[in-house]
């Protein structure tokens, strides 16, 4: 299934939301304009065809169309159609992606007291795909009512609704259409991230995630190249440049906030790593800044 890449800050913004039933030999117009339109269907089917591209949008079905592409619809109804719609603006695509392929493991950077503008991040949706209808009609109906009364005291609950569907979108694509060995990397990946701190244990991995630990380690070493202790290390490794970048503790310190209590261990590892002892790391980014 293709997705859609968009780029993050600035999140997506709603311009507005609709409902209808189409009778039958309804048909949508031929329209070009500079606005997402992510049709839902609930009932029925919806056909339509974006730049030579036709869709059956069945019933339980959703498309995005994009902003300055042409759509029309090829074909009418032939019976009642059931739609919800949502246009919002927000750039252009940076590509599509098969679900598959989305990097959902790779580390994003992080903020710190130096920044003074968000670094880029991404969120995926969904190009055209069937859904559990059931899941989005709650954000869908309460989009609906805060539209039809919007103020200002509703309109920044109907944005924040609008996000809660994208994530939701992007959730059913990661737990629904992605490998089972992408969802296990992805859980591996949280229990390290949650335990960091932890000595390593293979066992309590394998109780808290109900499957044998070498399982789990082919699924993580599939996406990221490394074994699950590598990759605590790698995140205690990631963690220790931020606490050295950002606070005055020393280097003994820092090893213990991030689970190593020998710092001549943790020295080795940083080095081994980042190719610098962690003091040689600190002066570096101070004499940068």
């Amino acid at each position: 299934m293709n997705c859609l890449e968009l780029i993050i800050p600035p999140l997506p913004q709603l311009v507005m939301i609709g409902h209808a039933f189409w009778a039958p030999g309804q048909q949508h117009f031929d329209r070009s304009f500079n606005v997402y339109d992510m049709l839902f269907v609930t009932k029925g089917a919806l056909y339509m065809t974006e730049d030579d591209v036709p869709y059956e949008i069945k019933e339980g079905s959703m498309l995005v169309l994009e902003p300055n592409r042409m759509h029309f619809g090829h074909r009418p109804c032939e019976e009642i159609t059931e739609i919800y719609w949502i246009h919002f603006v927000h750039p252009a695509p940076v590509r599509t992606i098969e679900s598959g392929q989305i990097p959902w493991s790779s580390p994003s950077a992080k903020g710190t007291n130096f920044d003074v503008a968000p670094h880029s991040q991404v969120m995926y949706i969904p190009k055209f795909t069937g859904l559990h209808v059931p899941d989005f009609l709650p954000f869908l109906q309460r989009m609906l009512e805060l539209h039809h009364t919007l103020s200002p005291a509703t309109s920044l609950q109907l944005q924040t609704e609008l996000a809660g569907l994208l994530v939701h979108l992007q959730t059913a694509v990661r737990t629904q259409l992605a490998p089972r060995s992408r969802l296990l990397c992805d859980q591996t990946i949280v229990y390290l991230q949650q335990h960091l701190t932890r000595p390593f244990d293979a066992k309590h991995m394998e109780q808290t995630l109900h499957f044998h630990f070498d399982y789990l380690a082919r699924c993580l070493k599939k996406y990221t190249g490394m074994s699950p202790l590598q990759y605590l290390h790698y995140l205690q490794i990631k963690t220790a440049k931020s606490l050295l970048e950002n606070t005055g503790l020393t280097v003994s310190e820092i090893g213990r906030q991030v689970g190593i209590e020998n710092a001549n261990y943790f020295i080795r590892l940083f080095r081994k790593q980042t190719g610098l002892t962690p003091g040689q790391y600190r002066t570096g980014r101070i004499g940068r800044a």
